[in-house]
Protein backbone atom coordinates (compact mmCIF):
# COMPACT_ATOMS: atom_id res chain seq x y z
CA UNK A 1 0.00 0.00 0.00
CA UNK A 2 1.28 3.49 -0.85
CA UNK A 3 2.56 5.49 2.12
CA UNK A 4 2.29 8.88 0.41
CA UNK A 5 0.76 10.47 -2.65
CA UNK A 6 1.87 13.59 -4.52
CA UNK A 7 -0.47 16.42 -5.43
CA UNK A 8 -0.56 19.73 -7.29
CA UNK A 9 -2.66 22.72 -6.25
CA UNK A 10 -4.01 24.75 -9.16
CA UNK A 11 -6.33 27.76 -9.30
CA UNK A 12 -8.84 27.27 -12.09
CA UNK A 13 -10.56 29.81 -14.36
CA UNK A 14 -8.04 32.52 -13.59
CA UNK A 15 -4.71 33.47 -15.16
CA UNK A 16 -3.22 34.42 -11.76
CA UNK A 17 -2.58 32.51 -8.56
CA UNK A 18 -4.93 33.10 -5.62
CA UNK A 19 -7.98 33.73 -7.79
CA UNK A 20 -10.51 31.41 -9.38
CA UNK A 21 -11.38 28.06 -7.84
CA UNK A 22 -8.86 25.98 -5.91
CA UNK A 23 -8.26 22.37 -6.88
CA UNK A 24 -6.01 19.62 -5.55
CA UNK A 25 -4.95 17.10 -8.20
CA UNK A 26 -3.61 13.84 -6.71
CA UNK A 27 -1.28 11.96 -9.04
CA UNK A 28 -0.91 8.22 -9.66
CA UNK A 29 -3.92 7.45 -7.46
CA UNK A 30 -4.71 4.01 -8.89
CA UNK A 31 -3.79 2.20 -5.66
CA UNK A 32 -5.88 4.41 -3.40
CA UNK A 33 -9.11 3.02 -1.99
CA UNK A 34 -12.24 5.10 -2.45
CA UNK A 35 -12.41 5.76 1.29
CA UNK A 36 -8.86 7.12 1.22
CA UNK A 37 -9.72 9.42 -1.70
CA UNK A 38 -12.71 10.74 0.24
CA UNK A 39 -10.56 11.31 3.33
CA UNK A 40 -7.98 13.23 1.29
CA UNK A 41 -10.68 15.39 -0.31
CA UNK A 42 -12.09 16.13 3.13
CA UNK A 43 -8.60 16.98 4.41
CA UNK A 44 -7.93 19.42 1.55
CA UNK A 45 -11.44 20.88 2.02
CA UNK A 46 -11.57 22.48 -1.42
CA UNK A 47 -14.88 22.38 -3.26
CA UNK A 48 -13.42 19.43 -5.20
CA UNK A 49 -10.26 17.34 -5.41
CA UNK A 50 -9.37 15.00 -8.27
CA UNK A 51 -7.56 11.66 -8.38
CA UNK A 52 -5.71 10.74 -11.56
CA UNK A 53 -5.59 7.03 -12.37
CA UNK A 54 -3.08 6.27 -15.13
CA UNK A 55 -4.53 4.34 -18.11
CA UNK A 56 -3.52 0.72 -18.70
CA UNK A 57 -2.12 1.71 -22.12
CA UNK A 58 -1.18 5.00 -23.77
CA UNK A 59 -4.15 4.60 -26.10
CA UNK A 60 -6.68 4.58 -23.24
CA UNK A 61 -8.17 7.73 -21.65
CA UNK A 62 -6.86 8.95 -18.30
CA UNK A 63 -9.40 8.12 -15.60
CA UNK A 64 -10.21 11.05 -13.27
CA UNK A 65 -12.31 10.65 -10.13
CA UNK A 66 -13.79 13.77 -8.54
CA UNK A 67 -14.63 14.20 -4.84
CA UNK A 68 -16.19 17.01 -2.86
CA UNK A 69 -15.53 17.02 0.90
CA UNK A 70 -18.69 14.90 1.28
CA UNK A 71 -19.11 12.66 -1.77
CA UNK A 72 -17.83 11.47 -5.13
CA UNK A 73 -19.52 13.18 -8.07
CA UNK A 74 -19.68 12.00 -11.70
CA UNK A 75 -18.41 15.19 -13.30
CA UNK A 76 -17.56 18.82 -12.60
CA UNK A 77 -16.18 21.65 -14.66
CA UNK A 78 -13.33 23.27 -12.78
CA UNK A 79 -11.85 19.92 -11.63
CA UNK A 80 -11.83 18.63 -15.21
CA UNK A 81 -10.30 21.79 -16.69
CA UNK A 82 -7.79 22.09 -13.84
CA UNK A 83 -6.74 18.44 -14.06
CA UNK A 84 -6.19 18.75 -17.82
CA UNK A 85 -4.06 21.87 -17.23
CA UNK A 86 -1.90 20.03 -14.67
CA UNK A 87 -1.50 17.00 -16.97
CA UNK A 88 -0.40 19.32 -19.79
CA UNK A 89 1.99 21.21 -17.51
CA UNK A 90 3.58 17.93 -16.39
CA UNK A 91 3.95 16.72 -19.97
CA UNK A 92 1.41 13.92 -19.44
CA UNK A 93 -0.98 15.37 -22.04
CA UNK A 94 -0.01 16.99 -25.32
CA UNK A 95 -1.63 20.05 -26.92
CA UNK A 96 -4.62 19.18 -29.07
CA UNK A 97 -7.61 17.01 -28.21
CA UNK A 98 -7.42 14.45 -25.43
CA UNK A 99 -10.09 12.39 -23.68
CA UNK A 100 -10.61 12.18 -19.92
CA UNK A 101 -12.74 9.39 -18.46
CA UNK A 102 -15.11 10.76 -15.81
CA UNK A 103 -18.00 9.21 -13.92
CA UNK A 104 -20.39 10.15 -16.74
CA UNK A 105 -18.14 8.65 -19.44
CA UNK A 106 -15.46 9.93 -21.79
CA UNK A 107 -15.27 13.69 -22.38
CA UNK A 108 -13.18 15.42 -25.06
CA UNK A 109 -10.78 18.11 -23.82
CA UNK A 110 -8.93 20.55 -26.06
CA UNK A 111 -5.57 21.90 -24.87
CA UNK A 112 -4.36 25.08 -26.55
CA UNK A 113 -0.71 26.09 -26.24
CA UNK A 114 2.66 24.38 -26.47
CA UNK A 115 4.09 21.24 -24.87
CA UNK A 116 4.29 21.70 -21.08
CA UNK A 117 2.94 25.24 -21.54
CA UNK A 118 -0.87 25.22 -21.77
CA UNK A 119 -2.62 28.50 -22.56
CA UNK A 120 -6.33 27.62 -22.58
CA UNK A 121 -8.39 24.50 -21.88
CA UNK A 122 -11.75 23.66 -23.47
CA UNK A 123 -14.06 21.02 -22.00
CA UNK A 124 -16.90 19.65 -24.12
CA UNK A 125 -20.18 18.93 -22.34
CA UNK A 126 -22.97 16.53 -23.06
CA UNK A 127 -26.28 17.96 -24.37
CA UNK A 128 -28.28 19.84 -21.76
CA UNK A 129 -31.21 18.16 -20.04
CA UNK A 130 -33.98 20.47 -18.81
CA UNK A 131 -35.86 19.42 -15.70
CA UNK A 132 -38.60 20.72 -13.44
CA UNK A 133 -39.53 24.38 -13.09
CA UNK A 134 -40.48 25.96 -9.79
CA UNK A 135 -43.04 28.70 -9.22
CA UNK A 136 -42.43 29.25 -5.48
CA UNK A 137 -40.50 32.51 -5.87
CA UNK A 138 -41.34 33.72 -2.35
CA UNK A 139 -39.97 30.53 -0.79
CA UNK A 140 -36.78 30.56 -2.85
CA UNK A 141 -36.18 34.26 -2.27
CA UNK A 142 -36.62 33.85 1.49
CA UNK A 143 -34.11 30.98 1.53
CA UNK A 144 -31.58 33.20 -0.26
CA UNK A 145 -32.21 36.20 1.99
CA UNK A 146 -33.58 38.43 -0.78
CA UNK A 147 -37.00 39.66 -1.85
CA UNK A 148 -39.27 37.91 -4.32
CA UNK A 149 -39.08 41.01 -6.53
CA UNK A 150 -35.31 40.41 -6.85
CA UNK A 151 -36.08 37.28 -8.93
CA UNK A 152 -36.88 37.86 -12.58
CA UNK A 153 -40.43 36.98 -13.58
CA UNK A 154 -39.69 36.73 -17.31
CA UNK A 155 -37.33 33.75 -16.94
CA UNK A 156 -38.08 30.44 -15.21
CA UNK A 157 -36.53 29.01 -12.06
CA UNK A 158 -35.48 25.74 -13.62
CA UNK A 159 -33.32 22.63 -13.20
CA UNK A 160 -30.79 22.08 -15.99
CA UNK A 161 -27.94 19.58 -16.27
CA UNK A 162 -25.12 18.57 -18.60
CA UNK A 163 -24.07 15.83 -16.18
CA UNK A 164 -24.70 17.42 -12.78
CA UNK A 165 -28.06 19.16 -12.14
CA UNK A 166 -28.41 22.64 -10.66
CA UNK A 167 -31.39 24.80 -9.76
CA UNK A 168 -31.01 28.03 -11.76
CA UNK A 169 -32.43 31.20 -10.23
CA UNK A 170 -32.44 34.31 -12.50
CA UNK A 171 -32.00 37.60 -10.62
CA UNK A 172 -32.73 41.16 -11.69
CA UNK A 173 -29.35 42.73 -10.89
CA UNK A 174 -25.81 42.19 -9.58
CA UNK A 175 -26.93 44.01 -6.45
CA UNK A 176 -29.54 41.32 -5.75
CA UNK A 177 -26.88 38.70 -6.43
CA UNK A 178 -24.52 40.33 -3.92
CA UNK A 179 -27.22 40.28 -1.22
CA UNK A 180 -27.80 36.53 -1.44
CA UNK A 181 -26.79 34.60 1.68
CA UNK A 182 -25.68 30.95 1.84
CA UNK A 183 -27.62 29.38 4.70
CA UNK A 184 -27.49 25.58 4.91
CA UNK A 185 -30.70 25.13 6.88
CA UNK A 186 -32.65 27.53 4.67
CA UNK A 187 -31.40 25.93 1.45
CA UNK A 188 -32.07 22.45 2.77
CA UNK A 189 -35.63 23.57 3.51
CA UNK A 190 -36.21 24.33 -0.17
CA UNK A 191 -36.35 20.61 -0.97
CA UNK A 192 -39.11 18.44 0.47
CA UNK A 193 -37.24 15.27 -0.53
CA UNK A 194 -33.71 15.12 0.95
CA UNK A 195 -32.67 12.83 -1.91
CA UNK A 196 -33.68 15.48 -4.46
CA UNK A 197 -31.66 18.40 -3.11
CA UNK A 198 -29.76 20.42 -5.71
CA UNK A 199 -27.02 23.05 -5.58
CA UNK A 200 -28.51 26.50 -6.15
CA UNK A 201 -27.02 28.72 -8.86
CA UNK A 202 -28.04 32.38 -9.01
CA UNK A 203 -27.16 34.62 -11.93
CA UNK A 204 -27.73 38.15 -13.22
CA UNK A 205 -27.37 39.11 -16.88
CA UNK A 206 -25.68 42.32 -18.03
CA UNK A 207 -27.47 45.11 -19.90
CA UNK A 208 -26.54 43.67 -23.31
CA UNK A 209 -25.87 40.28 -24.89
CA UNK A 210 -22.16 41.12 -24.97
CA UNK A 211 -22.02 41.78 -21.23
CA UNK A 212 -20.62 39.22 -18.84
CA UNK A 213 -23.10 37.21 -16.77
CA UNK A 214 -22.50 37.45 -13.02
CA UNK A 215 -23.12 34.30 -10.98
CA UNK A 216 -22.87 32.65 -7.56
CA UNK A 217 -23.34 29.02 -6.49
CA UNK A 218 -24.35 27.75 -3.03
CA UNK A 219 -24.14 24.07 -2.02
CA UNK A 220 -23.73 23.82 1.78
CA UNK A 221 -26.77 21.52 1.89
CA UNK A 222 -25.53 19.07 -0.76
CA UNK A 223 -21.73 19.11 -0.60
CA UNK A 224 -20.62 21.20 2.36
CA UNK A 225 -19.66 24.04 -0.02
CA UNK A 226 -20.84 27.34 1.43
CA UNK A 227 -20.05 29.08 -1.86
CA UNK A 228 -18.13 28.06 -4.98
CA UNK A 229 -15.91 30.62 -6.73
CA UNK A 230 -16.19 28.95 -10.16
CA UNK A 231 -18.63 26.24 -11.25
CA UNK A 232 -17.89 24.91 -14.71
CA UNK A 233 -20.49 22.16 -14.43
CA UNK A 234 -23.13 24.90 -14.03
CA UNK A 235 -21.68 27.24 -16.67
CA UNK A 236 -22.47 24.87 -19.55
CA UNK A 237 -26.13 24.28 -18.61
CA UNK A 238 -26.48 28.02 -17.93
CA UNK A 239 -25.37 28.64 -21.51
CA UNK A 240 -28.01 26.18 -22.73
CA UNK A 241 -30.61 27.88 -20.49
CA UNK A 242 -29.74 31.35 -21.85
CA UNK A 243 -29.96 30.07 -25.42
CA UNK A 244 -33.25 28.25 -24.85
CA UNK A 245 -34.88 31.34 -23.33
CA UNK A 246 -33.63 33.84 -25.89
CA UNK A 247 -31.03 35.62 -23.77
CA UNK A 248 -28.21 34.44 -26.05
CA UNK A 249 -28.64 34.98 -29.80
CA UNK A 250 -29.79 32.01 -31.85
CA UNK A 251 -26.67 32.05 -34.04
CA UNK A 252 -24.45 29.29 -35.48
CA UNK A 253 -21.96 30.05 -32.70
CA UNK A 254 -22.60 32.06 -29.52
CA UNK A 255 -20.28 32.85 -26.62
CA UNK A 256 -20.67 34.41 -23.22
CA UNK A 257 -18.42 35.02 -20.23
CA UNK A 258 -19.52 34.09 -16.72
CA UNK A 259 -17.87 36.01 -13.89
CA UNK A 260 -18.13 34.25 -10.53
CA UNK A 261 -16.41 34.40 -7.13
CA UNK A 262 -16.40 38.21 -6.90
CA UNK A 263 -18.12 38.26 -3.53
CA UNK A 264 -15.55 35.77 -2.20
CA UNK A 265 -12.54 37.76 -3.40
CA UNK A 266 -11.69 34.98 -5.89
CA UNK A 267 -12.82 36.35 -9.23
CA UNK A 268 -13.08 33.74 -11.97
CA UNK A 269 -13.97 33.91 -15.66
CA UNK A 270 -15.52 31.00 -17.54
CA UNK A 271 -16.06 31.15 -21.29
CA UNK A 272 -19.11 29.29 -22.60
CA UNK A 273 -19.43 28.52 -26.31
CA UNK A 274 -22.50 27.01 -27.97
CA UNK A 275 -22.39 25.87 -31.60
CA UNK A 276 -25.55 25.04 -33.50
CA UNK A 277 -25.78 22.88 -36.60
CA UNK A 278 -29.07 22.40 -38.52
CA UNK A 279 -31.04 19.47 -37.13
CA UNK A 280 -28.56 18.73 -34.33
CA UNK A 281 -28.40 19.31 -30.60
CA UNK A 282 -26.39 22.42 -29.65
CA UNK A 283 -22.76 21.57 -28.91
CA UNK A 284 -21.60 23.12 -25.64
CA UNK A 285 -18.11 23.63 -24.31
CA UNK A 286 -16.59 25.71 -21.54
CA UNK A 287 -13.07 26.98 -21.21
CA UNK A 288 -10.60 29.01 -19.23
CA UNK A 289 -7.08 29.45 -17.96
CA UNK A 290 -5.39 28.17 -14.80
CA UNK A 291 -2.45 28.96 -12.53
CA UNK A 292 -0.31 26.39 -10.71
CA UNK A 293 0.03 27.39 -7.06
CA UNK A 294 2.09 24.64 -5.43
CA UNK A 295 3.00 20.99 -5.10
CA UNK A 296 3.47 18.55 -2.25
CA UNK A 297 3.00 15.07 -0.83
CA UNK A 298 0.36 13.79 1.56
CA UNK A 299 1.42 11.24 4.17
CA UNK A 300 -0.90 8.20 4.24
CA UNK A 301 0.66 6.25 7.11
Amino acid sequence: MATSVSFTIVDVFTPRAFGGNQLAVFHDAGKLARSRMQALAREMNFSESTFVIPPPTRADPVHVRIFTPRREIPMAGHPTVGTAWVLAQRGEARPGEIVLRLGIGDLPITIEGRARSPEFIWMKHKPAQFGARRADRDRIAAALGIGADDIRNDLPIETVSTGLPFLFVPLNSPDALARCVSNEAALRGLFDDPQAMLPVYMFACGPSRRSAVRARMFAPHTDGIVEDPATGSAAAPLGAYLLAHGVLPSAPRARCTIVQGVEMGRRSEITVEIARAPGAEPSIRIGGRCAIVGQGRMDLR
